[in-house]
């Protein structure tokens, strides 16, 4: 069997393996709808429906392809478009002016990028599930899987030290829900951390965690301890975000990590609240 027939059979199987979720049916009524205006030349599912990884609790990600000549102003028109078509309880244009976040009635997550042929080339057949195409549009070659950018992970881990080294001032001047929030952002950094390493340049939705990190590194961010506005705890989280995040930073740099940062970072750590 070819690689194409092989991917295209993949796609019949997720597609039964969704089938009946109100995602599925509420996709291909949007696209039906959707595929009556002739400025619309294709629309597949992307994200977890387009992948067949979906489950209840997944969003409707969607491509629009529409032709470059008219694209500017397809989007101009989405809101009213979507509005008298899906009755969206909100309709928000996350990166304008071309793709929008909305909230369908029962609260169906639904998020559009209005593009061209350029983007559907620009993904791989396992990762889209066509709805409508009405020029035989084709997806791009399966890529290479991509390890993580070291300038991202170098600026990442410098941003870690940065806030890290915020510590003594939020807790010096008492300012205990800043250093609340000092602390969730290095645990969110931590975690993006550990996502870059396992999933490189082409991140997953960011509510698949469990399904991308191993389970030890799911256990030890489980263990994180507790986030409260005091002082203890916003000194514990640092120190246990850094346990995780530094150790992970040093072994994807190498001999680019900074090194000279990090150990300013604990001597002021050290003088100004002894740890």
């Amino acid at each position: 069997m070819s690689r194409r027939r092989l991917l295209l059979a993949c796609h019949t199987v997720r597609a039964d393996s969704v089938a009946g979720m109100e995602q599925e049916r509420r996709s291909t009524q949007l696209a039906e709808s959707l595929g009556t205006d002739e400025r619309v030349r294709g629309i597949w599912l992307t994200g977890s429906l387009g992948r067949g990884t979906a489950d209840r609790f997944s969003d409707m990600d969607m491509l629009v392809v529409v032709g470059p000549e008219v694209r500017e102003a397809f989007a101009r028109q989405w809101v009213e478009l979507v509005s008298g078509l899906a009755a969206p309880l909100l309709v928000k244009a996350v990166v304008p002016p071309y793709i929008f976040a909305h909230v369908l009635p029962g609260w169906l997550r639904w998020d559009v990028t209005i593009g061209t042929s350029d983007h559907l080339a620009g993904l791989a057949a396992s990762e889209v599930r066509e709805l409508v195409n009405k020029d035989g549009l084709t997806p791009g070659p399966e890529a290479e899987p991509q390890s993580a950018d070291p300038a991202a992970v170098l600026a990442l881990t410098e941003e870690f030290i940065r806030v890290l080294g915020l510590l003594p001032v939020v807790i010096g001047r008492g300012e205990l829900v800043a250093a609340a929030s000092g602390a969730g952002l290095l645990r969110t950094m931590t975690t993006s951390l550990l996502r870059m390493r396992v999933e490189g340049q082409a991140p997953s939705g960011a509510l698949h965690l469990s399904r991308v990190l191993p389970v030890d590194e799911m256990e030890q961010l489980r263990s994180l301890p507790p986030l409260h506005a005091d002082r203890e705890s916003a000194i514990a989280l640092h120190l246990a975000c850094a346990r995780i995040f530094l150790p992970v930073a040093r072994s994807m740099l190498g001999a680019d990590y900074p090194d000279r940062l990090e150990q300013a970072c604990w001597k002021h750590l050290e003088a100004e609240l002894g740890l």
